[in-house]
């Protein structure tokens, strides 16, 4: 073998050892980093799950929070058309004590399981309370007094200036705008106690909502409803929640097609007007959620024009089954 040859087998040796040396280290790398690829794979995959099962945990923390709040104000809200005492309602229900602001599920969680309880209790009171008077609930105002057509509310309860006069008022109602000719409906059970226009020489504003219906409910309050084109019942009547009074107009003060709606509730020995958005346990339309208090401070102030067809004495303040009736009468009925 001559000496280049020779050069040439020891060249390739040491490059078939450098091989060697190189495969020894490279491969066990990229074993090992194929075995970490898929392993960091694999995490990932699972981290999305993780994150996935989260989301859905957590939706269902928020939809369980709120439906339990929309449980609370809807209970709230009986208690108070109820007349029930604040001292005894669950305290945890009242929306001040904001024992459901946490939006993170699991500050949720322990907070829901104690408004819950608060359900519970609230829910015994209020099915007590229905059990001593069978009749109490179908009496009381609690639907919107528009069936089967578009509405939007237009004026709201509480202070304002007139945009008739000007004037400073304090405005004991609430208007709904809807198509002439909407049907207008009773919001609870009760008797007609006046049906008609209020004389223009009578004392108060009455005269001022055109075709008005007063519907007493005993114990539960009373209800107007204004600016109606046709009246449908007549003084008198018993009618049902949900019962035809008659249709939606624009007699009187008003400009375009209307509802004025009010709500009078007993308080101690006299009737008073109080947000007529409190009873429309059927629709929530917009309004905050309050505690029972706070819905009771937000009663109209006095003095207070009388209601049409109905007079209220120390004695009637109870609630009767029939309004204690005024000796007014209606300039002009249309039935």
């Amino acid at each position: 073998m001559g000496e280049a040859r020779q050069r040439v087998l020891i060249a390739g040796a040491a490059v078939l050892l450098v091989l060697s040396a190189s495969l020894w280290v490279t491969v066990p790398r990229v074993v090992a980093w194929r075995v970490s690829a898929g392993l960091g794979e694999q995490l990932a995959r699972e981290l999305e799950t993780r994150k996935a099962q989260w989301r859905r945990q957590a939706d269902l923390a928020l939809s369980l929070r709120q439906r339990a709040l929309e449980g609370g104000d809807l209970l709230n809200r009986i208690a108070f058309l109820y007349a029930l005492p604040a001292a005894q309602w669950p305290g945890i229900l009242n929306p001040e004590r904001g024992t459901l602001e946490a939006q993170e599920p699991d500050r949720i969680a322990p907070a829901l399981e104690l408004y819950l309880r608060g359900l519970e209790r609230a829910f015994a009171i209020v099915a007590d309370r229905e059990r001593g008077d069978p009749e109490l609930a179908p009496r009381t105002p609690a639907i919107v007094p528009i069936r089967n057509a578009a509405f939007e509310p237009s004026a709201f309860f509480g202070p304002r200036t007139s945009p008739w006069t000007g004037v400073e008022e304090f405005f004991q109602g609430v208007d709904f705008a809807a198509a002439a000719g909407s049907e207008v409906v009773a919001t609870g059970a009760g008797t007609v106690a006046f049906a008609g226009t209020v004389r223009r020489a009578a004392a108060g504003r009455f005269w001022r909502l055109g075709n008005i219906v007063v519907v007493f409910h005993g114990s539960a309050g009373a209800t107007v409803y204004g600016h109606l084109e046709r009246i449908d019942v007549r003084r008198g009547q018993q009618v049902g929640r949900g019962e035809r009074l008659g249709s939606l107009g624009a007699t009187g003060w008003a400009i375009s097609p209307q509802l004025h709606y009010e709500y009078w509730r007993h308080e101690g020995e006299s009737l008073r007007p109080t947000d007529p958005l409190f009873s429309t346990l059927d629709r929530r339309l917009g309004r905050r959620r309050l505690s029972i208090e706070q819905m009771e401070a937000t009663s109209a102030p006095g003095p207070l024009d009388p209601l049409p067809g109905i007079e209220i004495s120390a004695g009637q303040a109870g609630g009767t089954s029939k309004p204690p009736v005024s000796h007014r009468r209606a300039k002009k009925r249309r039935i």
